[in-house]
């Protein structure tokens, strides 16, 4: 059996106890974002609680997580009534447990954000 050597320990670990041996693991994080345009929204004409979706999807070809945005444009109920709601959708999931960190940000017309906003982690 050969051994492969294990990489240096990250900076915040090297003053931790003393061993012979050791291993490191980095858990795969996957990364990407998503653009939806919605032309003319100013046009919009969806009453208090009705529904805009994106189509769906993931993160590359591979993946198996399904993802859509929902805008309520006018707001979900009474409590958010004429403000906009925003909400990320886990569609599919082969997986018992989903971990994930998402901004939003919404853009005007001239491609400027205007408003953003994000999760840092949350368990689906």
């Amino acid at each position: 059996m050969s051994r492969v050597p294990s990489p240096p320990p990250p900076a915040e670990m090297t003053s931790g106890p003393v061993a012979e041996s050791w291993c490191y693991t980095q858990i795969k994080v996957v990364k990407f974002s998503y653009m939806w345009t919605i032309n003319n929204f100013s046009f919009c004409r969806e009453e208090m609680g009705e529904v805009i979706k994106s189509s769906t999807f993931s993160s590359g070809a591979n993946d198996k997580l399904k993802w859509c945005l929902r805008v309520n444009p006018k707001g979900l109920d009474e409590e958010s009534k004429d403000y906009l709601s925003l909400y990320l959708l886990l569609v599919s999931c082969p997986k018992s447990e989903v971990r994930a960190k998402f901004k939003f940000s919404i853009l005007n017309a001239k491609g400027e954000e205007t408003k953003a906003m994000g999760k840092k982690l949350i368990q689906l």
